[in-house]
């Protein structure tokens, strides 16, 4: 990227970023950026802190009930409308908050593809929360940007600056913008300022060594990609592993497969579209949103009831998906992320029945479309590890590996009484934990093939059914 020269001759500030006040203290200490006559890059500005009552902060807004409240950062652009009553209206964006997000971005534009411009913009913009959670997160990326690119520290810093300069950018319109709020249904955000399913792609592709991944059973997207073009209807069992699970398929699959990774449809957690780094990358992907009953076991009763009411209005949106046909549903039957085991051992959580049988469920309602059912494993826990704990505060730590990661796709199952899963039934048994169980198997089977490409330490062998995938996304 080429260095951008500046050629000052006023001695004025020329931004000033100051973090979020409230009526608890005084204000924590504002930044002014004063330019500096000669000096180039993020010298160019000489930053001092200063205390004042006034000036620019970050303002406190309503959260967005539409997807149209979504500044520019989140253009709804050929999006379908939303979950919403017509007469909910929009709230707008302060002039205070309008200069000063027009502030960060015009930085970011200048300064952002500079570790130095990166690390100043955060510690003068995000809480401290988040301060150390984002300083951590980027040194950890660089680091493994370094690894990928055998050593070269300097393109590293340079690259991981450019990756975070988008990151920033999106979450700076989150902060300091309307919230963006998800509808039951949301599409990928792909125009406006920021391309979101650019965005997640870029970050965790540059993490993925395709020289140790994993694809096994390719040819089973073929098949899968025909029965879409059909307007039939896939569903995806799968295990989960990382908050980036939804970038996998995509990346692995563009090389071999163009475009198919594009149509999924996942099944998201509240996780993924309330913490605040996880919404640009849940922004740019197609998302049916439910709360997990993981998450859901230590919340009161009145908060449940909403978040129950809310999953309810999720299925409604995902039956009128499977009448209309030609969509892929990604779903994790378990819950949840797994997680390492005392030992050090990892593996497929257990999937719950009940998710299996409202799948099931929606698949035989006489206006659905014939819907085929796929179990898929996926190995990319090492690629960003969930924390060890289930639940707790939003703002989770956060480190991530450059690694192989791997899919693996295993033959169509037949859910009907007629499948292989329901010979040997007996009276008594409980068909909907042999169907489970069934499926479990077959990823877990799957998993073994591909779980060994995540380790750097060990030597690197396709296992029979498996190729490598083509890296299509750079």
């Amino acid at each position: 990227m080429a260095s951008i020269s500046m050629k000052v001759t006023l001695k004025q500030p020329v931004c000033v970023l100051s973090s979020r006040t409230d009526s608890s203290g005084p204000s924590r200490p504002r930044s002014s950026a004063v330019a500096k006559a000669g000096a180039t890059g993020p010298k160019a500005l000489s930053f001092r802190r200063m205390h004042a009552q006034g000036g620019l902060s970050t303002v406190s807004l309503p959260r967005s009930t539409s997807r149209k409240a979504c500044i520019t950062y989140a253009s709804a652009a050929n999006m379908k409308p939303p979950l919403t009553k017509p007469e909910e209206v929009a709230p707008s964006l302060s002039a205070s908050a309008s200069l000063k997000l027009a502030l960060v971005n015009l930085y970011l534009n200048v300064f952002g593809g500079f570790e130095g411009g990166i690390k100043f913009l955060v510690d003068t913009m995000f809480p401290e929360k988040v301060q150390n959670v984002f300083s951590g997160l980027f040194a950890s990326y660089k680091q493994q940007v370094t690894i990928s690119m055998k050593g070269d520290e300097a393109a590293a810093s340079s690259k991981t600056a450019v990756i975070f300069r988008e990151l920033i950018r999106a979450i700076a319109g989150q902060m300091i913008g309307v919230p963006y709020k998800f509808p039951s249904y949301h599409t990928a955000i792909r125009e406006g300022p920021i391309d979101y399913f650019k965005l997640g792609n870029d970050y965790v592709g540059t993490l993925i060594n395709y020289e140790r991944s994993l694809m096994g059973n390719d040819h089973l997207w073929v098949k899968i990609d025909q029965q879409l073009e059909a307007k039939e209807n896939v569903v995806l069992f799968a295990n989960h592993q990382s908050e980036a699970d939804a970038a996998f398929i995509p990346l692995l699959t563009q090389g071999a497969h163009p475009g198919l990774g594009e149509k999924v449809v996942y099944i998201a957690g509240d996780r993924v579209v309330s913490d605040l780094m996880s919404k640009p990358f849940s922004m740019g992907r197609n998302l049916l949103c439910i709360n997990s009953k993981k998450h859901m076991a230590s919340d009161d009763s009145a908060t449940k009831s909403i978040k129950m009411r809310q999953n309810i209005a999720t299925l409604k949106a995902m039956e009128k998906l499977m009448q209309e046909g030609g969509h892929c549903i990604w779903i994790a039957p378990s819950g949840g992320r797994d997680r390492r085991q005392a030992d050090g051992t990892l593996a497929p959580d257990k999937f719950d029945p009940s998710s299996i049988e409202l799948m099931k469920k929606f698949a035989s309602k006489a206006k659905s479309k014939p819907t085929h059912f796929y179990p898929l494993a996926m190995a990319t826990y090492d690629t960003m590890p969930p924390p060890t704990s289930i639940g707790g505060d939003l703002g989770e730590v956060r480190v991530v590996t450059y690694c192989g990661c791997g899919l693996s796709l295993a033959d169509e199952v037949d859910v009907s009484n007629n499948g292989e899963w329901a010979k040997g039934l007996q009276e008594g048994d409980d068909a909907a934990k042999v169907l489970a169980s069934h499926i479990f198997d077959k990823v877990c089977t799957e998993y073994a093939k591909i779980g060994p490409c995540m380790a750097n330490d060990t030597p690197s062998v396709i296992p029979d059914g498996c190729v490598r995938p083509t890296q299509a996304w750079k």
